[in-house]
Order: structure tokens, then sequence, then C-alpha cells
């Protein structure tokens, strides 16, 4: 008897899926991922050297406060926010990093900036020195 609920519930659950993605066909959502994600295929990787980098580092910019701030932002113009970009986002490379310091999980900006600028991973109020 159970296996039979279940066996119907997963089938309910995927038809609701497939028609969600149904739906999804055509929306204006849709269209916005598609250019987005053509988009990002024709910028494609960069064969070349660079000449210079410049490297912006967000300090205390992690997914939730940039979410946030997006949302602001786009609902200080009359916008829901959502749907909003913030100026860094039209960047054609952008990247995430996971620092911490060796010592504790919330990190310092030292040996934040320590492990960007020499890969090397550091105990928190320390700079350029290893754990």
């Amino acid at each position: 008897m159970n296996g039979t609920v279940i066996a119907i519930i997963a089938t309910a659950t995927a038809c609701a899926i497939q028609t969600q993605l149904a739906c999804a066909e055509g929306s204006h959502w849709h269209e916005e991922g598609r250019a987005a994600v053509a988009e990002a295929r024709r910028l494609g990787p960069n064969p070349g050297h660079a000449k210079n980098v410049i490297l912006f580092v967000g300090d205390g910019m992690g997914i939730t406060t940039v979410t946030a701030a997006r949302i602001l932002e786009g609902q200080l113009r009359g916008e829901t926010g959502e749907e909003n970009l913030l100026s860094f986002e039209h960047f054609p490379h952008v990247a995430l990093t996971k620092t911490y310091n060796t010592n504790q999980q919330t990190p310092d900006s030292a040996g934040t900036l320590t492990a960007l600028v020499t890969g090397a991973k550091t105990r928190a109020g320390v700079i350029s020195v290893d754990e």
C-alpha cells in the first residue's frame, strides 16, 4: 500500500514539474535566463595573457549581503528589487572565493587579504605569513 502511495505522489510530482517547465518556456524570466546564458557562452574564456589585472575585493560582501544590496537598490528605484543587478554584476568575469582564517571561521581582513594575495591561509590578525 505504501509503495503505491509513494508511486502516485512521485508521478504527480513529476507531472507538476513538467507542467511548470512547459509553462516557463517563453516566459519573460525564461527568455532573460536564456539570453544571459547565451551571452556568457559568447564571451567564453580569454585565451590570451592579461597585461594587467585589477582585483576588486569586496570585504564583507557575502552572498546574503550582496543579495540584500541588490534588492534594496532596485526597490529604491521603484522596482521589486530581485531583478536588479549591481554594477559589478555586469562585469564579464566575476568570481566568488572562500576565505577564512586557520584559527577561526569568521575571518578578519588581514587573513583574507593574505589568502587572496599569497595563496596561503593564515591566522587572524597577521598579514602575509603562513599558519
